[in-house]
C-alpha cells in the first residue's frame, strides 16, 4: 500500500495482526460515523466487500466487514460496535450493492439494524420472528479484547481503551509467529 488510504480519518485502532493466524494484515475499529467514509475509501482503492458477519460480545455485536483485492494481497477488517443499547449502524449498501444481503443477514440473526439499507426485510427467517438464533445468553459472552488477535497495534484512540477495556485476567496471548 503506498499511501495510508485511511490517513485523516479518525480510527478508534489501527492494528498489524499475524497474517499467517489472522488472514488479516489490517484490523481497523471505527466509530459507526466513520463506516460510509471508510467503505468509500477502500472501494477508491480497489478493494472490494468479502462478506459482513457479527460477533456477539460483552461490549455488543462487533460487525466484521471484510474487504480484500483482487491485485494485492491482503484483507483488510473494519470492525465496528453495535451497542447492546441501541443496535443500529449505517448501511454501506449505497458503496458495496452487495452489503444488502449481509446486512440484512445480520440482522436476521444478531438483531443488529441498518439505516439507509433499502430492503430492511428479514431475509432468512419468517417476517415475524424476532428470534437472533446467534445471540448468546449474557454470562457465556466474552470481551472483544479477549476474541480478537490485535497483533502489532499502530495507532489507537484512547476512546478504544474505554469502549474496550483490557480483560481482567490480560490480554489475549497470541502464539502467532509473524511471517519471516
Amino acid at each position: 500500500m503506498s499511501a495510508d488510504i485511511f490517513a485523516g480519518l479518525s480510527l478508534l485502532l489501527d492494528a498489524r495482526p499475524s497474517p499467517k493466524t489472522t488472514g488479516l494484515v489490517r484490523s481497523i475499529f471505527i466509530f459507526p460515523d466513520r463506516l460510509v467514509p471508510a467503505a468509500e475509501r477502500l472501494l477508491a482503492a480497489g478493494h472490494y466487500l468479502e462478506d459482513i458477519s457479527g460477533l456477539d460480545t460483552v461490549e455488543g455485536i462487533l460487525v466484521n466487514y471484510h474487504f480484500d483485492d483482487f491485485e494485492r494481497a491482503g484483507r483488510i477488517a473494519l470492525r465496528v460496535l453495535a451497542v447492546w443499547e441501541d443496535l443500529c449502524l449505517p448501511s454501506i449498501v449505497d458503496v458495496f450493492g452487495g452489503a444488502e444481503w449481509h446486512e440484512r443477514e445480520l440482522r436476521d440473526f444478531f438483531g443488529v439494524s441498518f439505516f439507509g439499507n433499502p430492503n430492511p426485510a428479514n431475509l432468512l427467517l419468517p417476517a415475524d420472528d424476532a428470534l437472533t438464533p446467534l445471540r448468546k445468553t449474557e454470562n457465556a459472552r466474552r470481551s472483544v479484547r479477549e476474541l480478537i488477535d490485535l497483533g502489532t497495534i499502530v495507532a489507537v484512540d484512547p476512546q478504544f481503551e474505554q469502549i474496550f477495556p483490557p480483560h481482567p485476567q490480560g490480554e489475549k496471548a497470541t502464539q502467532s509467529e509473524e511471517p519471516g
